[in-house]
């Protein structure tokens, strides 16, 4: 992630106030030949068009739905990147015709990615095009907007490899966005392990696009995702605003038309992407308008994001994320992660200066079920724990300075 990136997403995000709502207005759409419905019969039988189309059936309450379909054929991830983008040393620069910059500049209440499988044939690495995915959707939704990342699709034209390595991408993307993601691939692929595009929904002019039928499909999975009124709940958060005093973060909101037993889930993450509960709050009983007050005496070193998941009887609904940069932080964990049989940990670690670190592992009790010294160099390093005798369950990850300075993270075992 570039400094330039952070720096504005910083600006764009230190007072910002939000609310959820039910009046969606203005959508975008990204994305190369597919979104720009190439192998339908025409536009308005492609997947977006249809979108479009269905989203103006009524006209007549005033309230339209906009949409700017600024997808090109041929365009890859690095195309679509933001403008301030500086791309590795033989990748292409970003586009300002069809790129998130250019997304952006509507003001867009939704913006949806459908790339499927141009980084591939161009014999870029899954890694690039999540890397790359991963910058687009937290540049988005750092502005209020809510982003879509479509999955791969199938080709007729490539090496069986490269077939794989769509597929993969499709598990890739759906791990990661979950939600957010749109699957495009099951509708399409053959089920006999060659990862073809079938024929019946495939245009008969070449080996890449569906067609009307395939087109149709892709429609009906968007609309299943019902982009305007996911997690929209009744209540409405406002004043969300993140403070960094004296190495803590004060992370505050206001709620209005707040329902019976809502609690709040308070998240942080380390790229704005993925997410982990660092505390839940019950809301205040009886009121339909509350103030609220979460302090974070540990945030990251670096830069943290943080959201909230608002959790009701009308369903779950998620915050927009603000960021701070805590640069008097020196030690914090970056990612944590088991290798393949569950006997080691690995901890990435970022921190400002070599030094000695106490590991711990604790258990849900408080007990220090493992613990040794380390030695680690800046600015990263990882440790490798070994899990294999622990008990199934949940744990704790603590590395500390032996003083103040300390970082934990959660794991499963």
């Amino acid at each position: 992630m570039s400094s330039s990136f952070l720096r504005n997403l910083s600006f764009l995000l230190c007072a910002f106030n939000f609310q959820f709502a039910h009046a969606q207005k203005k959508v975008v759409i990204m994305g190369s030949s597919t979104a720009s419905g190439t192998g339908a019969s025409n536009y308005q039988l492609s997947w977006a068009g249809m979108l479009e189309s269905s989203f103006n059936v009524n006209t007549t309450d005033g309230v339209d739905t906009i949409f700017y379909n600024i997808a090109q054929p041929g365009s890859n991830t690095y195309q679509a990147m933001p403008s301030d983008y500086s791309p590795p040393p033989s990748r292409p620069s970003s586009l300002s015709t069809i790129n998130v910059t250019k997304a952006l500049s509507y003001q867009p209440n939704v913006v949806i990615i459908n790339l499927p499988s141009n980084d591939i044939a161009e014999g870029y690495s899954i890694n690039e095009t999540m890397n790359n995915f991963r910058l687009m959707y937290t540049s988005i939704t750092a502005t209020g907007a809510v982003c879509y990342i479509t999955t791969s699709q199938p080709r007729n034209d490539l090496s069986n490899v490269q077939r794989q390595l769509l597929h993969d991408t499709r598990d890739s993307i759906i791990k990661q966005f979950n939600f957010f993601s749109i699957n495009f691939w099951d509708d399409l692929a053959t089920t006999d392990g060659q990862n073809l595009l079938r024929d019946d929904r495939r245009s008969v002019a070449e080996l890449i696009h569906p067609n009307d039928v395939g087109h149709n499909f892709l429609f009906l999975s968007v609309k299943a995702k019902n982009i305007f009124d996911n997690g929209v709940l009744k209540m409405s958060l406002t004043k969300f605003a993140v403070a960094l005093t004296n190495n803590s973060a004060s992370i505050t909101w206001h709620t209005e038309e707040q329902e019976a037993n809502t609690f709040f889930d308070i998240e942080r993450s380390a790229d704005g992407i993925s997410f982990e509960k660092i505390r839940s709050i019950q809301g205040l009983a009886g009121k339909s308008s509350a103030d609220y007050t979460v302090i974070d005496n540990n945030p990251m070193a670096g830069y943290s994001f943080y959201r909230i998941k608002a959790n009701s009887s009308s369903g779950i609904s998620y915050s927009n994320i603000i960021s701070i940069n805590n640069k008097k932080a020196t030690l914090s964990i970056l990612k944590l992660y088991k290798d393949n049989g569950a006997t080691n940990l690995t901890a990435e670690l970022i921190l400002q200066k070599n030094e000695v670190l106490v590991i711990s592992i604790i258990n849900m009790a408080g007990a220090v079920v493992h613990q040794r010294k380390q030695y680690v160099t800046a600015p990263a390093d990882k440790v490798i724990i070994p899990i294999i005798n622990l008990a199934q369950g949940q744990y704790y990850v603590r590395v500390s300075t032996g003083g103040e300075n300390y970082s934990i993270k959660s794991f499963v075992k």
